[in-house]
């Protein structure tokens, strides 16, 4: 087996962090660097481990996850992000992913979800709900597509 990869966890509600960590334990590869709750934490954990994801509520105090996201590929241009939202909150979809998230996932879906999330975003592939997997408000296949697209530099096309 070679190096972990090093996974943060962004969001202010506790017992939430408990059972994503709880989850991705199950993961042989998988190590949790952190959990933050807030923006300094966040960024003491960043500049601590340096991560290669950091999965990141939409809402957590004093940081919006398009800051957020912004702020990370920032400082660590080669750390990605996985975005969680709540259902209601699909319609932030977009600005996560415009601000350089590499994927969505709604929080009540984690536990089916999340090993299917991790492994797109590392083979570098964008993750997002797609309709026909229960996610009300998820996009289709196509608009998948095109999310990646979007997030694909100008020259990559030719």
């Amino acid at each position: 087996m070679g190096r972990p990869y090093y996974i943060v966890l962004a969001d202010d509600h506790i017992r939430f962090r408990r059972e994503m960590r709880k989850i991705l334990e199950e993961i042989p590869d998988i190590e949790i660097a952190g959990e933050a709750g807030n923006r300094q934490e966040l960024l003491d954990l960043l500049e601590l481990h340096a991560p290669e994801m950091v999965i990141l509520d939409l809402f957590i105090p004093d940081l919006r996850a398009e800051e957020g996201t912004k702020l990370i590929k920032s400082l660590y241009p080669k750390t990605k992000v996985l975005i969680t939202v709540m259902n209601h909150e699909l319609e932030y979809l977009f600005h996560g992913l415009a601000a350089g998230a590499e994927g969505v996932l709604p929080k009540q879906h984690v536990a089916g979800h999340i090993f299917r999330a991790i492994a797109k975003v590392r083979q570098g592939k964008i993750y997002l709900p797609i309709k026909g997997s229960g996610f009300p408000g998820a996009v289709s296949e196509k608009a998948g597509e095109w999310a990646g697209l979007v997030k694909q530099p100008l020259g990559s096309f030719t």
